[in-house]
């Protein structure tokens, strides 16, 4: 029977986790593409301290919980890498048979993303309430109109639903 693997610390390591020679834990896992993919952290369990001069981060266990999760509800780690802009311009893109100035009134709303900060966030880190705040400002600080702020919102909320149902 072999014998099980350990961390310095002496606890067993599960699978898929390792410990490096410099004291760091990798986990590597297999993406939703198929493709083989590692996360680092100095700490194996949440209790754990972080060595001296390093960055506090989640623990290599908690990172693990999360891709599982991730994983089991088929959400795409890290969004894909795509910002609130790059999703409205995929959207649009798919939108076919329509108008011109349905189009037209996209690409203002793409020219507006353009513009303001939220539209460079990556679409994991948006919340539904920066979302919100965002509109919210259009109106009050920017004095866009009732019926801007509702086209906007009309062409945001089924990019972000096609996010959803992509995952």
């Amino acid at each position: 029977m072999s014998e099980k693997r350990r961390d310095n610390c002496n606890r067993i390591l599960r699978e898929g986790e390792y410990q490096r020679t410099d004291g760091r834990y990798r986990y590597r896992y297999i993406d939703e593409d198929g493709k083989e993919k590692n996360v680092y952290s100095w700490r194996l369990d949440k209790n754990d301290s972080t060595p001296k001069g390093k960055k506090r981060e989640l623990s290599l266990r908690e990172k693990e919980k999360q891709i599982q999760a991730d994983l089991f509800d088929h959400i795409v780690t890290n969004g894909g890498n795509y910002t609130v802009i790059e999703l409205v311009e995929k959207y649009v893109s798919l939108k076919t048979g329509v108008s011109h100035n349905t189009r037209a009134g996209c690409k203002t709303v793409i020219n507006v993303l353009k513009k303001e900060a939220f539209g460079k966030q990556r679409i994991d880190k948006v919340r539904l309430s920066d979302a919100k705040a965002w509109l919210i400002k259009l109106q009050q600080v920017d004095g866009r109109g009732y019926s801007s702020i509702h086209s906007i919102r009309d062409v945001l909320r089924p990019a972000f639903q096609l996010a959803v149902d992509e995952t």
